[in-house]
């Protein structure tokens, strides 16, 4: 049990709740899109003040580690670590697949027996990043880039039978190319409100993150081109 910092910043906007025992006490999300470097401390200290806190009663951060915008999960990242290596707290990192299943299974009022939850991150043209989970929140696949185009793709989840549940920047994409009684579309944004309960989890498991060495989740590595030589 301990008051956790929570901050998203693996999608275009950033948000910040803070929790103790896993309660939320105070949320904040930026308005702007990708403005992560100059929105993430304003946000922080803006909660921090909101629920009458400092800095020195934290316990532990907790961060959205990825799959997610590199440069955005490099700006939480980075930010993170620097708060915990100043507080000499723990780091929690959480997978923002797993973030956004955990808004999904809670706007799923009355779920059928062996439902999957599917969350979807766009990551532009036909592409996502998806993992498979139990409506209890075990990961059944792991995460993975995919592209629509693939008819077998489409094909193993209309023929499996079983409820799937859809939610995430991503799913919009597959709303038009997969319909039926089974599937179902959930608007969720992917934020910290939906993560401070799996914070509180990792935090109660002491599955802490080695600051030196841990890194953003990409799933792909970044796409990354040499500069054009200048002509004088």
């Amino acid at each position: 049990m301990a008051l956790i910092l929570n901050m998203e910043t693996a999608s275009e906007r950033c948000s910040v709740v803070i929790a103790k025992d896993g309660l939320l006490l105070g949320q904040l999300e930026s308005q702007g899109a990708f403005d992560h470097t100059a929105q993430l401390n304003f946000l922080v200290e803006n909660c921090l003040k909101q629920c009458n806190l400092s800095f020195a009663d934290l316990e532990a951060i907790a961060i959205s580690i990825g799959p997610g915008s590199f440069t955005s999960l490099r700006a939480g990242l980075s930010t993170a670590k620097g708060f915990c290596y100043a507080l000499d707290i723990p780091l929690l990192a959480i997978s923002t697949l797993q973030i956004i299943a955990e808004g999904i299974r809670n706007r799923i009022p009355n779920p059928i027996p062996g439902s999957l939850i599917i969350p979807m991150i766009d990551a532009r043209r036909m592409e996502v990043y998806m993992g498979v989970y139990n409506y209890e929140g075990g990961l059944l696949e792991y995460p993975k880039s995919i592209i629509f185009a693939a008819d077998n793709f489409l094909s193993s989840l209309k023929d499996t039978g079983t409820s799937l549940y859809f939610g995430g920047s991503g799913a919009d994409k597959l709303e038009t190319h997969l319909t039926g009684t089974t599937t179902h579309f959930v608007k969720v944004s992917n934020s910290a409100v939906h993560m401070y309960r799996l914070a509180e989890k990792v935090m109660r498991a002491g599955e802490f993150s080695d600051l030196a060495y841990i890194e953003p989740f990409y799933l792909k590595p970044p796409n990354i081109t040499s500069p054009k030589a200048r002509v004088f």
